[in-house]
């Protein structure tokens, strides 16, 4: 007999293990670079050349589960990502400035204090896949699951829109690294504010622009550090 689980137990269960998939997935390739060339591990920018291809490789992963999810509901990936209200102009701005601002405010500061190193010595194709590939595949699939997927099935379970916004910030935030605290901390607040203008748009559209956006800055702050 196959185990089944009511949807609040799956939501929550969710919550944790998609996470914990990306630092499964994550350890197995640093594992596996470690066997074939240990040498590249001291090297700072192959290493998370290999770390990002591994957090790509789980959000596809990820994606295309929550995609078969939403067919099972009868919705397609167009329907769902669709704005549900009409898009107004100043939010839009507005989620788009403060969250560029954040982010790239804490990329400085980090980058001037050591938090996180300046990258070095890429090639052509790893400026390809962190400018472009890196940037469209997690401002697409990071704003699909946390912020539309998540938030609108702990809206379904009875929970509040704060308790919906800040359970899936959580969630959102321990992909980007749990050791890293101040990491953590940015990565929840970006949560809360994009999860806020989510509840209140219905607008992931907007979302989606703002990460890819966000992201693209944030690479390449790093390169030109």
């Amino acid at each position: 007999m196959v185990k089944t689980f009511p949807e609040k137990d799956k939501t929550w269960r969710d919550l944790i293990c998609f996470p914990m998939i990306y630092y499964v997935i994550s350890l197995f390739f640093v594992v596996l670079l470690f066997a074939i060339s240990p040498e590249y591990l001291a090297d700072y920018e192959k290493l998370n050349t290999v770390l990002y291809s591994a957090v790509f490789i789980t959000h596809w992963l990820l994606a295309f589960l929550v995609i078969r999810r939403l067919k099972r509901q009868d919705l397609s990936l167009k329907e769902f990502i669709a704005p549900k209200k009409k898009t107004r102009i100043f939010p839009a701005i507005l989620v788009f400035v403060s969250l560029n601002a954040l982010f790239t405010a804490y990329m400085i500061l980090a980058l001037t204090y050591g938090r996180i190193q300046p990258w070095r010595n890429l090639n052509a194709f790893q400026l390809v896949y962190f400018v472009v590939a890196q940037p469209l595949t997690a401002g697409f699939v990071e704003e699909l699951i946390w912020r539309g997927y998540f938030v609108e099935k702990l809206l379904r379970i009875g929970n509040s829109e704060w308790r919906s916004i800040i359970f899936s910030s959580i969630s959102f935030a321990f992909i980007h690294g749990f050791w890293v605290v101040d990491k953590l901390a940015v990565t929840f607040l970006f949560g809360i504010v994009a999860g806020a203008y989510y509840v209140r748009e219905r607008n992931l559209v907007v979302l989606m622009v703002t990460h890819v956006t966000l992201d693209i800055i944030a690479f390449a702050l790093a390169f030109l550090a």
